[in-house]
């Protein structure tokens, strides 16, 4: 077996996820519209998180913790909401249609997480709709300043419920931001009520943000919005790729909307509930930032993609490998990538595994020594993994080699704590 052989494994994971995809009922679109790497030429002062994360002026702290999932934490005391959004995601929670009806005493999970020994520095109430139990959120609030001062916590909500009383009970309280979702479709009576909402918040609550998908087809609309929130004084906004949530699909071909192709970077089952992305929200999105920039607007202005959200569970997946000393050293082949938080090596099939094997065995001996197993050979295959540090002078030593990289996460094992998952393999092109 050679390295395309064995990549074509991969191919055909793909081409069946995109198979049962098609079963829900909205059609990908021909080519993709907007590749990945066009994200490094956007108009913004900031491409990180492996570029998906992208934004101007300022971005919310706790954006910034999303990244890796570290001492963060969202709850919701129910998922029952005041609207009725077609794009809504929260179909795809766990016991979604039992927390329609029912309520969790989110402050009594705080107290056991805390009793437990559990830090945070972020805390996030969702929902649903957090403002139709104001008692459960205020208690909740105090809560978390009294059992974690440091941290900081924030709240989600359409605006719908949140009246002055409300807004001081929660500045009162210590919530330290507030992150409003302005619905692309709802009237302009209902818009001008938001902006109000809006407005009478800031002053308020320490940093009042706008968090909502971009739609193709309403650059026009949310260029106009991206102004008046910046008159309003608003801290920031979340600019999030619209996604199909594989549900309700006839409202989305109504519009016309088609999926991204290649909709996920890396595929792999994703705990984000949100679900696929939709074409051309990227593009629209990266426009709004260049448009934020020429306009010179003062709030900051951030893109967060939906590979943005899968960051956090690849970083606590693996990161047991950087815990765990002992198992890193028994798969010493592979490395930690600082960037996309996958864990990596080269390997190399076929004929290409003797002419590998012989430059280890010349030139990296003693790596494999105190325990440290540096390399590993499946001789069935046959294939040969090794560290991504040595291909350089692999390379240098035998041109010709067919590299690839290999890509992978840790995932719960039988006997041992964890297993390998190989998720894609990648040609190495230096």
């Amino acid at each position: 077996m050679n390295l395309e052989a064995y990549r074509a494994a991969f191919d055909e994971v793909r081409a069946e996820f995109e198979q049962t995809v098609a079963t829900f009922g909205l059609p990908f679109e021909r080519e993709e519209s907007q590749p990945r790497a066009l994200r490094a030429d956007a108009v913004c002062a900031h491409c990180e998180n492996n570029t998906a994360s992208l934004w101007n002026t300022w971005i919310s702290p706790a954006c910034l913790a999303c990244r890796t999932g570290e001492e963060t934490a969202t709850f919701f005391v129910s998922l029952k909401c005041t609207r009725r959004c077609y794009f809504c995601f929260n179909v795809n929670q766990e016991d979604y249609e039992f927390y329609r009806t029912h309520e969790r005493d989110i402050a009594s999970e705080l107290q056991r997480a805390h009793a437990a020994g559990v830090t945070f520095r972020h805390l996030a109430i969702t929902g649903g709709e957090p403002c139709l139990h104001p008692e459960r959120v205020l208690e909740f609030v105090h809560c978390a300043k009294r059992l974690y001062p440091d941290a900081h916590v924030r709240m989600y909500t359409s605006g719908d419920l949140l009246d002055d009383e409300l807004l001081d009970a929660l500045a009162h309280a210590g919530l330290d931001e507030i992150r409003f979702s302005v619905k692309p479709e709802e009237s302009c009576e209902q818009r001008e009520e938001t902006l109000a909402r809006i407005g009478a918040a800031v002053g308020r609550i320490p940093d009042v943000m706008v968090e909502m998908p971009v739609i193709p087809g309403t650059l026009d609309d949310m260029k106009e919005l991206l102004q008046r929130l910046d008159s309003l004084g608003v801290r920031g906004i979340n600019l999030l790729e619209f996604c199909f949530p594989l549900a309700n699909s006839e409202a989305f071909a109504a519009r016309g909307f088609k999926l991204r192709r290649n909709p996920y970077d890396i595929p792999y089952n994703y705990w984000y509930a949100g679900g696929l992305p939709i074409a051309g929200s990227e593009n629209a999105c990266l426009e709004l930032l260049q448009f934020a920039d020429q306009a010179k607007l003062h709030m900051g202005v951030h893109y967060c993609s939906l590979d943005n959200k899968f960051s956090g569970q690849i970083y606590q997946q693996n990161k047991p490998f950087l815990l765990d000393r002992s198992f890193a050293a028994r798969h010493a082949w592979l490395s930690f990538d600082e960037d996309d938080y996958f864990l990596k090596c080269a390997k190399v099939f076929g004929k290409d595994v003797e002419v590998v094997k012989r430059i280890i065995a010349n030139s990296f001996a003693d790596a494999q020594e105190d325990g440290c197993d540096s390399s590993f050979l499946d001789t069935e295959i046959p294939l040969l993994a090794f560290p991504l540090a040595w291909i350089p002078f692999i390379v240098q030593q035998a041109p010709r080699v067919d590299i690839g990289v290999s890509i992978n996460v840790l995932e719960p094992g039988e006997g041992e704590p964890y297993r390998i998952r190989e998720l894609a393999l990648e040609r190495w092109r230096g």
